[in-house]
């Protein structure tokens, strides 16, 4: 997987992380912070341009943090705006504060009460009050093209110059990651005056970030450091340079060149490829605890509305050799329940513990012939004269993906099932996964700070693309009833949270609405030659890739100029 546009961070955090009772945030509130470097911070900071890889491709103008799944440009999420709190993604159960320092759920889960930071400005020095959140959940509850996630918000409620207390119509227990994880605030005097924030470009961002835009060409630009941000001190570089390149491979020459100083490149060998080229300097992080990569069938069209050709599809899959062939051995082995092991080991049912993805040609064979399919006069199964023909989507670039793609179609040749992969371009893949126009994709499904994040994400019948990732189109009202219930629970009732994921889990089995392929890695990479204080596993106080948000305000602002 290359540079890929995020809809959400995935965060880590346990869904203990979501109770009440006035829960501050750490301990004196104060902002997440990377260990200190051994580089001295003599260097001034107006002396450091850190350069990011931003993509392949012209840039778009649009700095946008409200529509979810816009192709805004990388940092407007986590460096231009905030969250109100900071889930690292790499360390399950850390929640730090940003915006607010404090939460307390009331109402049987039906009401959060937040505590602001104060003297927050925004970057055109007008301060950030309780004013501005509270017009924030009611500007998404009242522009349904912004309230898209489903957060169910009645009202939000100025209580003092720092406190917003927000009520919902349902218990939200499990909705503290997108309320506060992951709406991003924007300033009332500048929003109150846009009718229709889907159509905004937001060419001049006033956010409380740790940087603001600069300058911008098609082909790079900057974000520079901000004068009014809270965090006393930060950030100490002079900024950030985007830029954009011609291809993938383009993009990884000038990493392994020295010209780019943080990528999020797909290696073969980064040992190879990237550090040994400068020992002293090249390093990276392996995120492999992110998010699953799937087949996703269109569970509305034949033949993978067919659950014998699911069943197929899946036994046919060699996963260890896609992992080694097409990821270079850097993925992982997938769970069948469609959770990020070992991170959720605890959420696994009993039933389903020793259960494992089978490779068995013959038996994916049986399955077809049981269903009723006989193979034609070229080796192909069909039914009622249509051919088991399968067309994968995959977006043009994605290396990795189409070397996956060239694997599945061997194995399943193998087996009886005709396969082709057809590359469009990003743009076009998410407008087929919109309209459902497709049969496979090969795609993602990201995690959350608990196993419900997931499962909701791409199980619910609610959450039907544009709403959100169940792009397969599966509806199952046993799963429905057991994610409302999830939600609806208060954490401490850890048992019944726990039999409601079993069910989801024997659905899951049963139904087989995504065909797992592995337990996906992505690499973060980093010179420390122009600035240090990078995250890394010994100290992972951040997710290291540049596109995850809010992780990459994090990471930006504690980096300091090299010596």
């Amino acid at each position: 997987m290359r540079v890929k546009l995020v809809v959400a961070g995935v965060a880590l955090a346990t869904l203990a992380a979501c109770s009440g009772g006035g829960v501050p945030l750490t301990a004196g509130s104060t902002a997440p912070t990377a260990p200190a470097s051994g580089a001295s911070a003599s260097k001034a900071a107006g002396d450091t341009m850190v350069n990011v890889v931003g993509g392949t491709g012209q840039f778009n103008e649009n700095l946008n943090p409200l529509v979810q799944g816009t192709p805004n440009l990388m940092g407007t999420w986590g460096m231009i705006y905030e969250t109100l709190m900071f889930f690292n993604q790499s360390k399950s159960g850390d929640v730090q504060p940003l915006l607010a320092t404090k939460y307390e759920f009331g109402d049987e889960g039906k009401s959060l009460t937040f505590t602001l930071r104060e003297g927050v400005k925004w970057n055109d020095g007008q301060p950030f009050t309780a004013d501005d959140v509270a017009f924030n959940f009611l500007y998404r509850r009242d522009k349904k093209d912004l309230n898209a996630a489903g957060t169910n918000i009645v009202d939000a409620q100025v209580l003092s110059p720092t406190q917003v207390k927000i009520t919902f119509s349902e218990r939200m227990y499990t909705k503290l990651w997108d309320v506060a994880g992951n709406s991003y605030m924007v300033p009332k005097h500048v929003w109150e005056k846009i009718d229709k924030p889907s159509k905004e470009t937001n060419l001049k961002p006033v956010g409380t970030g740790p940087f603001m835009m600069g300058e911008f060409t098609p082909q790079s630009y900057t974000l520079v450091k901000n004068p009014q941000h809270w965090d006393t001190g930060k950030p100490k570089i002079a900024g950030l340079r985007f830029w954009s390149f011609n291809n993938n491979d383009a993009s990884l020459q000038a990493l392994v060149a020295g010209q780019i100083d943080w990528g999020a490149m797909f290696m073969a060998d980064p040992d190879k490829q990237f550090v040994a080229k400068d020992p002293a300097h090249n390093t990276y992080k392996n995120e492999s605890h992110l998010y699953i990569t799937n087949l996703v069938p269109n569970l509305t069209k034949a033949p993978t509305n067919d659950l014998a050709v699911r069943q197929a599809i899946n036994l046919a899959l060699d996963r260890d050799k896609i992992i080694d062939l097409a990821f270079a051995g850097l993925g992982k082995p997938v769970s069948p329940l469609g959770v990020v092991l070992p991170l959720f080991q605890d959420y696994v049912s009993p039933k389903h513990a020793a259960l494992k993805l089978d490779y068995n040609q013959e038996k994916a064979r049986q399955t077809l012939e049981a269903a009723g399919y006989a193979k034609d006069g070229d080796g192909y199964y069909a039914k009622d004269g249509k051919r088991v023909s399968l067309t994968c989507h995959l977006v043009s670039g994605w290396t990795d993906y189409i070397s996956a793609a060239q694997v599945i179609k061997q194995q399943l040749k193998e087996v009886g099932i005709e396969f082709r992969a057809k590359e469009v371009s990003f743009n076009a893949f998410t407008d087929i996964q919109q309209k459902g126009d497709f049969q496979l994709l090969m795609w993602n499904a990201w995690g959350g700070p608990h196993p419900f994040y997931m499962y909701d994400n791409i199980l619910n019948s609610k959450n039907v693309p544009p709403a959100r990732q169940n792009i397969a189109r599966y509806k199952n009202p046993a799963v429905d009833d057991a994610l409302a219930l999830i939600a609806s629970t208060p954490p401490e009732q850890a048992d019944t949270i726990k039999q409601a994921i079993y069910t989801i889990q024997d659905a899951v089995v049963a139904d087989l609405p995504y065909i797992p392929v592995q337990q996906s890695s992505s690499l973060a990479e980093f010179r420390t030659t122009n600035a240090t204080g990078w995250p890394s596993e010994q100290n992972p106080y951040a997710l290291g890739l540049p596109f995850s948000h809010p992780d990459n305000g994090i990471v930006a602002k504690n980096l300091e100029p090299a010596q």
